[in-house]
């Protein structure tokens, strides 16, 4: 009786993990060119009160991405719509400034409208996907 229990609590944990999470890439262009070095956040939304962990990744030279949860070293995003941020800075190497007086302060070369105010949705489907793509703007309007 007792390895039953164990094995019924293992599948209910086997089911619970990552079974909601799937893999995501995609690519970002601002006004029709690769964007470097941005970072991208994927921010579940849901009417829950705890709809689950964020997801982030980092563009590379070709302006594309591959998120990996906050909380965990898995890659992907938890499935469902998210609310989406990209930032990216003037003279970024990727690198964290340092906290220091020798920090640098660099210019966001992203508008606030895909960031601190951002317009942009995604809904992430049951398999993944490949394609999420942003192309952004340096048009205020």
């Amino acid at each position: 009786m007792r390895s039953v229990f164990l094995f019924l609590c293992s599948l209910l944990l086997c089911v619970g993990c990552g079974s909601n999470v799937v893999p995501v890439a995609g690519r970002v262009t601002l006004d029709k060119k690769p964007l470097v070095n941005a970072v991208v956040s994927f921010q579940p939304e849901s009417d829950a009160v705890n709809p689950g962990p964020g997801s982030q990744g980092r563009t590379d030279a070709n302006g594309e991405f591959t998120l990996q949860l906050l909380t965990k070293d898995v890659k992907g995003a938890i499935l469902g719509m998210h609310k989406i941020t990209i930032t990216a800075y003037e003279g970024d190497d990727g690198q964290a400034p340092s906290s220091g007086s020798d920090m640098v302060f660099r210019k966001a070369i992203v508008p606030r409208k895909y960031n601190a105010e951002s317009t942009l949705f995604f809904d992430v489907p049951a398999g993944g996907t490949a394609s999420a793509n942003f192309d952004l703007d340096k048009d205020e309007k």
